[in-house]
């Protein structure tokens, strides 16, 4: 019986022990399982993490062939444009080129009616500058014409124009392109085809004409519709040339929508109408440039400009100045800047915008109200034209058009923290203001670890004094969320 019971209690021990062991293996099983997902789970993010960084590296490594190719094509543009303008040139000095067309002496001139005026004008504006164009177009050297101060109607002046156009057979058909400049002349029917059609056909870039009458606007508008077809046509300027009537604008925004390669605009000096018609009839979302300066431009509630800013388009550059935008206009203008990345100046000056629009166009990019504020605002475009009562000049220089929106937004919220700093109240009323909740806590060491960055950012760039930097951080650590931050474990 007694070896019957030890046996039964040596059974009860050595199953107790076998379940301990169990037990013991199951909790070291369930261990190992854990930590084998938990190590299963860090595997996979780190592969996701080096798909993610593989991605990035591929788009990068993608971005800077294609900037190479785009450099080895401008490369070799810009080689074939030298090789056609040494030869062209080498031909010309072979042949001892002179200018083909007499140039009358001031007698004869006079004897037609010219005062001194027009005669002096007439040498040393129209004779002097087509004869350099005229040369420099034989010669293959041309990057710019200029033609000006004339009378087209005056037969003895129409060899000096066929001289021209005829040079315009050797315009460089491989660089950048010409810039052609019309200004203070009197333009006729003729005289205006021929220009356009050499615009058309040519490689002329830039377009500008300045207080020019054409003696037939209609009959202008319309050739400089065909001259807009030109896929090498990248820039117009419309600077005070007078459009009078309903449809001569119609004709004139028709013959701007007809250009596929246009993309720089300068309308300026037109009047309210015209620019009005040219902002509703002309779809400017491809555009990179528009000035619409001294037009006396009032929008009457049409949000056009807004509207074309809101929709983040390429445009790099719009110019309002001397016009009649008000207050409404502004805030509409400051609100549509919000989503905006693209646009790097803005200029607003000598328009009608009081106080509430200009309060508004300065908090759209430098809202100093609260550091979420500003951290969402506008820092892409330099914005032109404020009064002195809302200074941007030094954020304006120091983020500037050509830094990063990063730097620009770092650098704001640099100089806000500083500025806080040196008030005297400090960064801590604020943030704790700022940053509420159970979780603000764990906003502590990025902040502070930001100041830092920027801080070294911010003296790279300006080369700025690292006290205020210094004082700033030791302000964090010794009054903000400290106590808090380590009692985390």
């Amino acid at each position: 019986f007694n070896n019957s019971a030890m046996s039964s209690s040596d059974l009860e021990s050595m199953l107790k022990h076998a379940l301990g062991r169990i037990d013991s293996l199951e909790r070291q099983h369930e261990g190992t399982k854990t930590l084998m997902e938990c190590e299963v789970r860090a595997l996979r993010e780190d592969i996701v993490s080096l798909e993610g960084e593989n991605k990035a590296i591929k788009a990068s490594v993608k971005q800077e062939i294609n900037a190479l190719r785009d450099d080895i094509g401008a490369l070799k543009s810009e080689n074939e444009a030298l090789e056609w303008s040494l030869h062209r040139l080498a031909s010309k000095v072979q042949e001892g080129w002179e200018y083909p067309v007499a140039i009358q002496p001031d007698e004869y001139w006079q004897n037609k009616g010219y005062d001194l005026l027009a005669i002096q004008n007439l040498k040393l504006r129209f004779f002097r500058r087509l004869k350099e164009a005229v040369s420099e177009l034989e010669h293959g050297v041309c990057d710019s014409i200029t033609v000006g101060h004339a009378n087209c109607d005056d037969k003895d002046l129409v060899p000096h124009w066929n001289a021209l156009f005829r040079s315009f057979e050797h315009i460089n058909p491989y660089d950048a392109g010409v810039r052609l400049v019309i200004h203070s002349i009197d333009l006729n029917e003729e005289i205006m085809r021929q220009i356009c059609h050499h615009i058309r056909y040519k490689n002329i870039s830039r377009v500008y004409f300045a207080h020019t009458e054409f003696t037939n606007m209609q009959a202008a508008i319309s050739e400089l519709g065909e001259a807009m077809k030109s896929p090498k046509l990248k820039y117009l300027d419309w600077f005070g040339n007078s459009i009078y009537n309903t449809e001569d604008m119609t004709l004139f925004t028709q013959a701007l929508s007809q250009s596929n390669a246009v993309d720089k605009l300068k309308f300026t000096s037109n009047g309210n109408e015209n620019a009005q018609a040219l902002l509703a009839g002309v779809d400017f979302s491809t555009y990179k440039l528009l000035h619409f300066c001294g037009n006396d431009l009032q929008t009457n509630g049409r949000t056009d400009i807004p509207d074309l800013i809101a929709s983040n388009p390429p445009l790099e550059e719009l110019d309002l100045c001397q016009n009649r935008l008000n207050d409404d206009d502004a805030v509409l203008i400051a609100q549509s800047l919000g989503g905006n990345t693209r646009l790097r100046l803005l200029n607003v000056r000598w328009n009608n915008i009081q106080k509430k629009g200009m309060r508004a166009l300065y908090e759209a990019v430098n809202d100093t109200s609260t550091l979420n504020a500003l951290s969402d605002g506008n820092h892409s475009c330099r914005l032109e034209g404020l009064s002195d009562d809302f200074d941007l000049d030094t954020t304006n220089l120091q983020g500037g058009s050509d830094a990063g929106l990063c730097d620009n937004r770092m650098i704001k919220i640099h100089e806000l923290m500083m500025e806080r700093y040196c008030d005297g109240d400090g960064n801590v009323p604020h943030l704790n203001t700022e940053m509420r909740g159970e979780n603000a806590v764990l906003l502590a060491p990025f902040v502070m670890e930001s100041v830092v960055r920027r801080h070294d950012a911010f003296r790279k760039r300006y080369d700025e004094s690292s006290a205020c930097s210094l004082g700033l951080l030791y302000e964090l650590v010794k009054d903000w969320k400290m106590a808090e931050l380590f009692s985390f474990r």
